[in-house]
């Protein structure tokens, strides 16, 4: 069977090409997401001045916002510590260290 170089280029060239495309675009994801878990791991996040504070048995976010010496209001400061430490929910275990944005 003789195939044209039309026929050739459609059975192996574009195949090739779209594997070469394949890989190159894993690539580009696999270092974007290699630089992305660099960025995150920062232990606070920059331009925000922080302390950390323990836990206690009881203690809710409600509790610890209310005892930083703020003028910003308790609901606010909430947001802040939960994106501060990256909280996926409200619950706090006890000896759990969280940053908490100093004024």
């Amino acid at each position: 069977m003789n195939l044209t170089r039309r026929g050739r280029f459609l059975l192996l060239g574009l195949p090739t090409l779209a594997a070469l495309a394949f890989l190159l675009l894993g690539a580009m994801m696999l270092a974007t997401s290699l630089l992305n878990q660099a960025q995150a791991s920062s232990a606070e996040a920059p331009g925000v001045e922080a302390q950390v504070i323990t836990v206690g048995a009881g203690d809710t976010l409600w509790s610890v916002a209310n005892a930083v010496e703020s003028e910003e209001r308790t609901q606010v400061l909430i947001g802040q510590i939960a994106e501060l430490n990256d909280l996926s929910s409200s619950e706090l275990t006890p000896g759990q260290e969280l940053f908490v944005p100093v004024d």
